[in-house]
């Protein structure tokens, strides 16, 4: 699957997307017809790779098409041989009548049913409206589309001046830009709020404005407060909650100082979450403080150990705060990456910098672009045969990973593999 990772990105961001949901939701496709609106598709594929997720496009051919104002994008899969994703975005643009073909229609049928969450953005709506998707649902569209929308499917309720709209499963927006407000409600819904907002200011996109939205079914804290955390976790209304969705809930409860309980709803997410990383271990982290109760450093405190204290000693403290800690993790992988490339790399420092990065790739062993970093590392050293190694590495853990691909490409031009 084609994946876009940039090292700007991943360098000069101060998060790292923390696992996945309890629902394991980490592939995101995005159907494409010609004449696409480009910020349709464009907006929220930058959002979901900034929250960590693989995107993929899906088109009737694979064949370059054209976008609006004449740029050409090429889809990386047909509706023959995409795989299923945990999440379809339908965007608009292009011809409506697209969402009347026959084999469209069948493949939506297909897929929908196999997803956990569906976004549509600007006339995208009309893709979940033809199979019948949004029959009986509250939605939204492009603004000049609400009135053909509405005639043309009378049994959806359908709503002007709202960015979004979420119906629980089914999350459409409003056109061109708002597909990025509907996009980081659903990163809200899946890693919290805190985290959407790390997103939108890494993009620095600062118009999103979550409340612009309508929750059609939102789940209240009164339920919470009223059985008790674990009845709460239990009943039919939490059934269907998002680990993000937990996790801003608890955020009402700290504003409430109802810290004990607040504490349960964040363990509950971590034990749920498949390899929580350092974000939603912050959440623990303020909790605890606010309770007086002692933490470990936090991730940039832990690079200054690293540079005033030198690598094995930061290991031997590692080691020691995962201990204390109960295996908390408190160390961005993002900062450790920085740290090597910055401090070091750039400065003339590649032995120093590998040094670093294989302490990373120890922390985060299963991270394919960690790995593929210290590949670089020791190929900028002339170490081929290990930079290699590390390359394939990278393919096996991220599968059609780019990067490391077109390192190897370009080793074999070169005559060294």
């Amino acid at each position: 699957m084609r994946k876009i990772f940039t090292l700007s990105l991943l360098l000069l961001s101060t998060f790292w997307a923390f696992g996945q949901p309890s629902k394991n939701i980490k592939d995101i496709a995005i159907f494409l017809q010609s004449n696409v609106e480009i910020l349709d598709f464009a907006g929220p594929m930058e959002v979901f790779i900034a929250a960590g997720y693989n995107v993929y496009t899906v088109a009737e051919s694979t064949q370059p098409m054209k976008a609006m104002h004449s740029l050409t994008v090429v889809p990386d899969y047909t509706l023959e041989n995409a795989p299923t994703p945990d999440i379809v975005v339908f965007v608009g643009g292009g011809d409506i009548a697209t969402s009347k073909k026959q084999n469209v229609k069948k493949w939506i049928k297909k897929v929908v049913p196999n997803t956990q969450l569906q976004l549509t953005v600007c006339t995208g709506a009309f893709f979940m409206a033809e199979v019948g998707f949004l029959n009986g649902k509250t939605a939204t569209t492009y603004h000049k589309s609400i009135g053909h929308l509405q005639s043309q499917f009378p049994q959806i309720n359908v709503r002007s001046n709202v960015r979004f709209v979420d119906n629980g499963k089914i999350i459409t927006t409003a056109g061109i830009s708002a597909g990025i407000d509907g996009a980081l409600h659903v990163v809200s819904k899946l890693k919290g709020e805190k985290f959407a907002q790390q997103v939108a200011r890494t993009m620095e996109y600062d118009k999103w404005v979550p409340k612009e939205g309508l929750i059609v079914q939102k789940t209240s804290l009164k339920d919470w407060e009223t059985q008790g955390f674990d009845q709460f976790i239990r009943s039919s209304k939490a059934k269907n909650l998002y680990l993000g969705e937990i996790l801003n809930l608890v955020d009402e409860l700290t504003k409430k100082k109802a810290y004990t309980e607040a504490e349960k709803g964040i363990k509950y997410v971590i034990g749920r979450t498949q390899q929580p990383t350092v974000d939603v271990y912050e959440y623990l982290r303020e909790n605890y403080k606010l309770q007086g109760k002692s933490v470990p450093p936090t991730s940039r405190e832990f690079m200054q150990t690293i540079k005033k204290e030198g690598v094995a000693e930061a290991k031997s403290k590692y080691l020691k705060i995962k201990t204390t800690f109960n295996n908390w993790v408190f160390i961005n992988p993002d900062d450790l990456v920085e740290l090597a490339y910055l401090d070091y790399y750039l400065k003339g420092k590649p032995a120093k910098a590998i040094e670093i990065q294989s302490f990373a790739k120890n922390i985060f062993p299963e991270n394919a672009y960690i790995t593929y970093v210290l590949g670089v590392y020791h190929e900028k050293k002339n170490q081929i045969k290990q930079a290699v190694k590390l390359y394939k590495e990278a393919m096996k853990l991220e599968p059609g990973f780019a990067m490391a691909k077109d390192k190897l490409d370009a080793l074999k031009k070169q005559g060294k593999i």
